[in-house]
This record gives C-alpha cells, sequence and structure tokens, in this order.
C-alpha cells in the first residue's frame, strides 16, 4: 500500500488520492544508534519522564529558529510522504528544528537510514528513487534511479522502494514495494548489484519500511498485505519462513525493532504494538494496545538515548512516547504544532 495512492479505511481522507494498489512502505525504522552496517541497534534500556507536545519549554529562552536553545543531543528526522519532506524534530523535547529537506524529486518520502559518511539515504516511493543528502539535509545526488536517456533501468526494476537498509557487506537493501523484492546496490555508488529476493519469494507481499536485520543476521521483513514477518538468510536471501505466528495478532505489519529479546511490530491495521519472542517469533503480548486509544495506523518505530520507544502514529500525525519495557505512554512526543501531514518512518540519530 502507498501512501499518497491511499486506501486506510477512511483515515486521513482529507487526502484526495487513488488507490491503485501500493502501499505506503514503512523502516524503518532506525533505532537510536543506526550503525549503518546491519540495520539497527538499540539504545540502553530504560523509560523517560519527558511528555513533550512539540512546543517551546515555558519560560526557557527561545532561538530564531523556535527552539529553547539548549543543546540538541539528538535528533529525529521524519519523512513526511504528502508533505514530499524530511523534518528535523529534538528528540528529547520534540521542539521542531525546521524542514530539513525539500529536494527536488522527493515523492513520497519513506524509509529513510544514515550511510557511509554520515550521508542520509531517503526513499522516494512515488518517483522509485532513493536520494542522497549530507548530515545537514543538503541534497546530494539521485543515489538510485533509473537514467530516461538509456534504453535500461539502472535500478533493476525497483518500484515502490521503502525499506533502506545498509548490510555488513556495505551494500544497500531496498525494498520494492510494488513488485514484491528486494534489490541490493553498491553502497559507494548506488549501481545494481542484484535482486536479493525475486519477487514473490517466500510469499513476500509487499515488503514494508521498516525491516531490519536480527541478532542472527538473517533479514527480518515485514510482509504488509499477508500479515507477518518474513525472514530470510541475511548472506544468501534464502527464505527461511514465516517468523511470527499466523494468528491474527499482526494486521498490516510496518516497522520491526529488535529490543533485548523481543521483536517489536507496529501493527497499523490493528493500531497496535505487538512483541514477539525473538528467538522463535511466539507471541508475546501486545506492548501498546488498541483499546489505548493511543495509536492511530502506527507506522516508524526508534529508540532513543533515554530509552524511550518513539512510535509514529500516522494517522494522528504525531510521535508517541512510551516505556519500552511495559508501554507505559511517557506523553506525546511530536504534536500537531510539529506540523506533520503524513509521517511514516522516522530515525533518531546523534544530533549533527
Amino acid at each position: 500500500m502507498r501512501i499518497g495512492v491511499w486506501c486506510l479505511g477512511g483515515v486521513l481522507a482529507a487526502i484526495v488520492v487513488a488507490c491503485n494498489g501500493g502501499s505506503p512502505t514503512n523502516t524503518e525504522t532506525e533505532a537510536a544508534t543506526t550503525t549503518g552496517t546491519g540495520g539497527t541497534t538499540a539504545t540502553t534500556d530504560g523509560t523517560s519522564e519527558a511528555s513533550t507536545t512539540g512546543t517551546p519549554t515555558t519560560g526557557a529562552p527561545t532561538s530564531t529558529d523556535g527552539t529553547t536553545g539548549e543543546p540538541v543531543l539528538e535528533d529525529i528526522l521524519v519523512a513526511d510522504f504528502v508533505g514530499d519532506e524530511v523534518r528535523r524534530y529534538d528528540a528529547a523535547t520534540g521542539e521542531l528544528l525546521g524542514a530539513w529537506t525539500q529536494a527536488p524529486g522527493l515523492d513520497g518520502a519513506l524509509g529513510l537510514v544514515v550511510g557511509p559518511e554520515g550521508h542520509v539515504f531517503v526513499a522516494s516511493e512515488e518517483a522509485n528513487k532513493v536520494l542522497r543528502f549530507d548530515a545537514d539535509g543538503n541534497f546530494v545526488d539521485v543515489f538510485v534511479g533509473d537514467d530516461m536517456d538509456t534504453p535500461d533501468d539502472e535500478t533493476g526494476g525497483l518500484s515502490g522502494p521503502g525499506a533502506l537498509l545498509f548490510g555488513a557487506d556495505g551494500l544497500l537493501y531496498v525494498s520494492s514495494f510494488d513488485s514484491d523484492a528486494i534489490l541490493r546496490y553498491d553502497g559507494e555508488t548506488g549501481a545494481l548489484v542484484d535482486v536479493f529476493v525475486p519477487s514473490g519469494e517466500g510469499g513476500l507481499d509487499g515488503p514494508d519500511a521498516g525491516m531490519v536485520f536480527g541478532p542472527d543476521g538473517a533479514l527480518y521483513v515485514p510482509s504488509y498485505y499477508s500479515d507477518e514477518v518474513l525472514r530470510y538468510d541475511g548472506v544468501t536471501g534464502e527464505p527461511l519462513g514465516a517468523f511470527t505466528p499466523a494468528d491474527g495478532s499482526l494486521a498490516k505489519p510496518r516497522t520491526l525493532l529488535f529490543v533485548g529479546d523481543h521483536l517489536l511490530v507496529t501493527s497499523e491495521g490493528s493500531g497496535e504494538v505487538v512483541r514477539f519472542d525473538a528467538s522463535t517469533g511466539d507471541y508475546v503480548d501486545t506492548l501498546v494496545p488498541q483499546a489505548s486509544g493511543l495509536l492511530t495506523e502506527p507506522s516508524g518505530m526508534a529508540r532513543t538515548a533515554d530509552g524511550a520507544l518513539l512510535v509514529v502514529s500516522l494517522g494522528g500525525k504525531t510521535i508517541e512516547a512510551f516505556a519500552v519495557d511495559t508501554g507505559e505512554h511517557l506523553g506525546t512526543r511530536v504534536g500537531l504544532a510539529g506540523g506533520l501531514q503524513a509521517p511514516t518512518h522516522m530515525i533518531v540519530r546523534p544530533a549533527s
């Protein structure tokens, strides 16, 4: 399901777009210490007492960019699919630090990843491209894209790029949502290397933007339309079967995050964050239940240095903070004042 061509049960109905069988692919999700060499690394467990709404702290000096003037230790980069931009926030307070980038060719911002030399790579799903930016949001180049002046498709058939992930081999792994495949590109040049997971292999149906490499080195992929997490050999791409049970515990999985003994999955269709055993894939519990009413179409997830679990509420246009061990709501980290139109995925990184 591609955002921008949405069929989301009436949510965000004000966005008038036609459904074409695609999907808003997810990630992303990157954790607070993105390494760029094999997925995400969870930060130290813990909880945060912060509960902010994206507005300056009362009484604090405010700088010209709307922040309090306090040093920013970590920032959140959030892909706004409809806004065709990436917005930047203080990870601790939720303060808006401005539109990080609105580059030409960024159409349907989705997955993000920090790569070599601190560059940030952003999936432009509607344009079938991967764009590269420097750490400050300045456009560098089209890293993966089809040169229209040549007869060949240099992307290898990339259609609806969502997940972006650097492997231990230094290659960039990209999920092709519309073709149900995963492709690999040279991590320095963007040249096509191969099709790592062929179309539909292992039952892949809508590989969303939140795929990750697991502690075992395998590649874990949220299969959006089959309501499951699939696992593939991290070296060969060979299907290793469904990791999560077919028990209805997931509905439209978006982002995967390994935290200790658990695999956390945002379940967009049910409005929940679900936990599974990180070794067996068995259902453990629902960390953030639908009954809480805190999440509408949860998408991206990330961890912060203070131990909070941040979850994008796509339908609510906010980012909510939770205790990663109990699911306790720690407040709205980025509220409506943050100006997000259709937030999908995010990364948390040390502030540049």
